[in-house]
């Protein structure tokens, strides 16, 4: 029986660079918001500072952010001799060689981690955590003990595993991350071997990453973080996160003690378990409970919409016939007019022409008239009604989606002490809908669409739309 391998471990970073979250300059750097989130500890009050335009943190400060406690935890630990297993740092950077290549992302995303300048180095004040080979050589063991092992790679294109020479993307030549994972996951290890990625920016380059280690590899453990990724927008991160989660079947992890533990390093600092603001569990709850809403909102809408295009369809039919038997009517009475005008013109002593012509023509004209425009003033009062009919029974729809929601929630039925911030919660919902409704009606009659009340043949007035023209 073969000895079970050592356990192995892999941390990958994703463009921990100072064009991302220090040059001002940068197209694509982070949002303050999102920066403070990696680089400041949000318990110390501290907040950003800029000289010029480049953000400056001083090292105090940026030794105590969420980004470099986890480094010290997991990088820090392992230089130290601590940890299990082996642990291997690869360190993807955006790295830009001017040429064919460059220039068509450079137009796209503006001038960023050009090679050999500031913007493409790591982020200052954290080389020593993601580059420790280059601060202090290792030891004759090839790294720290054994526990320790470092990678850089340098990706030119969107697309990590995709080489490129200089022009075009070459396919045929594996990049250096493409060998390099294929050395660290093949033979069996993709079974054992924890995969977790930190990084910018999570809606381009995190979830590129993550689509081909999951394409090319079945990596049972394969995690990324809430806490230690960014993006340009909470939006995008939180959706990128979503579609990491659903789709490449990609553990979103939480806690930064929990992600070290999970990379085999025993944190010992007990501010590291506070890491992160839960932004994506509460996002998760919120698609959850927008997908339940939607699901049945939409279930409603398709009843309602069966019923309402039946309706439609026998009105629009009816009219359809009266409008041809009208028109076949007045067609007869015109020709008949003038049967009994040339009747009159052979046969004047018979039948005078002026008096049958000039009669007929006015008699059918009123005809035509009457009954030729009321069809079309028909369609139209059907179209105007079906219209508002059909938004009264969307607003309805989502109203009791929303009361359903709001009604049958755990803490609604089970917790009566908050029931009234429930129900003011619905009432403010639903006054909002009642403004669109009021919103949507004004715009209608804005278009000469609007309600009147008219007296049936019983007596008893009733509801109509007819369409006015200003």
């Amino acid at each position: 029986m073969e000895p079970a391998a050592p356990a192995q471990y892999v941390l990958i970073t994703q463009c921990l660079q100072n064009d991302f979250f220090l040059n001002l300059d940068c197209q694509l750097s982070l949002p303050d918001s999102a920066v403070s989130k990696l680089l400041l500890d949000s318990e110390s009050g501290a907040s950003l500072h800029t000289e010029g335009h480049r953000r400056v943190l001083s090292e105090s400060e940026l030794r105590r952010s969420p980004l470099a406690r986890f480094l010290d935890a997991t990088v820090g630990s392992r230089t130290r001799g601590h940890g299990d297993g082996v642990l291997h740092l690869i360190n993807i950077r955006d790295w830009h060689v001017p040429g064919e290549t460059y220039d068509l992302e450079r137009r796209q995303y503006g001038a960023h981690c050009e090679a050999d300048t500031w913007g493409a180095a790591y982020v200052d004040g954290l080389t020593d955590l993601l580059a420790p080979d280059e601060c202090a050589p290792a030891d004759g063991e090839g790294g720290w003990g054994g526990k320790l092992h470092v990678h850089h790679v340098r990706s030119n294109t969107l697309f990590d595993f995709q080489h490129s020479a200089g022009g075009r993307p070459d396919l045929s030549e594996p990049a250096p991350l493409t060998t390099l994972l294929d050395g660290l996951l093949g033979d069996g290890r993709q079974e054992t071997t924890h995969v977790a990625v930190v990084g910018v920016l999570t809606d381009i380059k995190v979830q590129l990453l993550l689509t081909g280690i999951r394409s090319r590899y079945d990596v049972r453990q394969l995690v990324v973080s809430d806490a230690l990724t960014a993006s340009r927008t909470l939006e995008r991160h939180l959706t990128a996160l979503d579609f990491c989660q659903r789709v490449l079947r990609t553990e979103v992890m939480i806690g930064l003690a929990e992600l070290a533990r999970f990379l085999g390093s025993r944190p010992d600092d007990d501010r590291l378990s506070r890491g992160g603001d839960e932004e994506f569990v509460g996002y998760s709850s919120y698609i959850q409970d927008k997908q339940g809403i939607l699901s049945y909102e939409d279930a409603r809408m398709r009843d309602y919409r069966i019923q309402t295009s039946e309706r439609l369809r026998r009105t629009q039919h009816t009219v359809g016939f009266a409008s041809k038997f009208l028109l076949g009517l007045g067609t007869c009475l015109l020709v008949s007019a003038l049967v009994l005008s040339l009747v009159g013109v052979f046969l004047p002593g018979r039948i005078g022409w002026q008096s049958p012509a000039v009669l007929g023509a006015l008699g059918v004209g009123q005809i035509v008239t009457l009954f030729f425009t009321r069809p079309v003033r028909s369609v139209q009062d059907a179209l105007a009604e079906e219209t508002i009919y059909r938004m009264i029974l969307e607003s309805r729809s989502l109203k009791v989606a929303l009361a359903r929601f709001h009604i049958t929630t755990a803490t609604a039925l089970r917790r009566h002490d908050d029931a009234n911030g429930q129900s003011d919660a619905l009432a403010r919902q639903l006054e909002i809908l009642e403004k669109i409704d009021t919103a949507d009606f004004e715009r209608l009659k804005q278009l000469g669409v609007t309600p009147r009340a008219e007296s049936s043949g019983t007596g008893r007035p009733r509801r109509r739309i007819r369409s006015q023209v200003s």
